[in-house]
């Protein structure tokens, strides 16, 4: 009787770590986690009006290009410490995806309209995307999709990779063994691990991270960020008389935005689209004027949060009694 179940415990490990192996896990970025681009041997050229959210770097040379470009984050070049130690973190990542074993081997053309769900695939040649590929989430918020690709990468113009169903552009990764090249007017979802160049051609959109062990990153007009974007001007009613109910607030949605995480005044409290973009707030009889602010979140971090949005409260007028004798 012990044998058997025995035998059964053995089993039952057996089949969760074998399970475990098909699902994989996220490769440890380390420090790389907060870059936006960021190689590890190679220069850094931007060429025109690139917007990059996310810190930028090199190993082994000084970024350049910006101005023109702007950046939110901060730039980092050879010779100081967070650098080098980015060099290192982001070989152990490439390591990481080296090291998931594959769920499903697929062709070396991607898109044309190609649905995948979570999943680890496996390519054994320099790859093309061309037109759309979908990253199909299921549901699940925490679907994790790895594409490993054995050689180069590139993109045809204007081809897109879309995340529906709640994919997260955070839980998307590309080994590529080789250079990956972002074709004009494209728009590619995740964060890239490269052991080759990146080249983001003309007007083409990253929303995700760039990341090499060694080769040069190149833009020309570009958009990269992996973080929700900025919060826009908050809209609704910014005078209420305490005790007031049923109030909406709204911000237009976020680009990246996965949640909302709102702040309000004292008194005040959200009753319905809590994490959403549009709010309804009933105020207490003791709530007090201040500000309302907004900021959208993901799996990767953070968003820029709104400007101030005031609110007065308005007191409601006393009731006098009159008395007749």
């Amino acid at each position: 009787m012990k044998s058997k179940l025995l035998d059964i415990i053995i089993t039952a490990l057996i089949l969760f770590c074998l399970l475990n192996a098909g699902y994989g896990q996220a490769p440890n970025l380390g420090t790389t986690s907060s870059f936006a681009l960021y190689t590890a041997a190679g220069s850094f050229a931007n060429l025109g009006a690139t917007n990059v959210t996310g810190d930028i770097g090199t190993n082994t040379a000084i970024p350049t290009g910006f101005p023109p470009g702007t950046l939110v984050g901060n730039i980092y070049q050879a010779g100081d410490g967070v650098s080098a130690q980015a060099a290192a973190d982001a070989a152990t990542a490439y390591s990481d995806l080296s090291g998931t074993a594959c769920g499903t081997v697929i062709g070396t053309t991607l898109g044309n309209g190609q649905v995948l769900t979570a999943g680890i695939y496996c390519q054994g040649a320099a790859s093309t995307l061309n037109g759309n590929l979908t990253l199909d989430g299921q549901g699940d918020p925490n679907a994790l999709f790895i594409i490993k690709i054995d050689g180069a990468f590139s993109t045809s113009v204007a081809s897109k990779v879309i995340l529906t169903n709640s994919a997260s552009l955070c839980n998307v990764y590309w080994q590529i063994n080789g250079q990956f090249d972002l074709g004009d007017s494209s728009v590619f979802m995740g964060t890239v691990i490269a052991s080759g160049a990146i080249n983001l051609f003309e007007r083409s959109v990253l929303l995700g991270r760039g990341l090499s062990t060694a080769g040069a990153i190149s833009l020309h007009n570009n958009a990269v960020n992996f973080l929700p974007e900025s919060a826009e001007v908050i809209t609704g009613t910014g005078t209420i008389c305490e005790g007031q109910t049923g109030v909406v607030y709204s911000i237009p949605m976020i680009t990246n935005a996965a949640g909302y995480i709102w702040t309000l005044p004292a008194g005040a409290s959200i009753t319905a689209g809590i994490n959403t973009n549009n709010i309804i707030v009933d105020f207490s009889y003791a709530a007090s004027s201040g500000n309302i602010n907004v900021y959208g979140t993901n799996a990767c971090g953070n968003g820029i949060v709104s400007p101030n949005y005031a609110l007065t409260i308005s007191l409601r007028p006393l009731t006098s009694a009159i008395f007749h004798q």
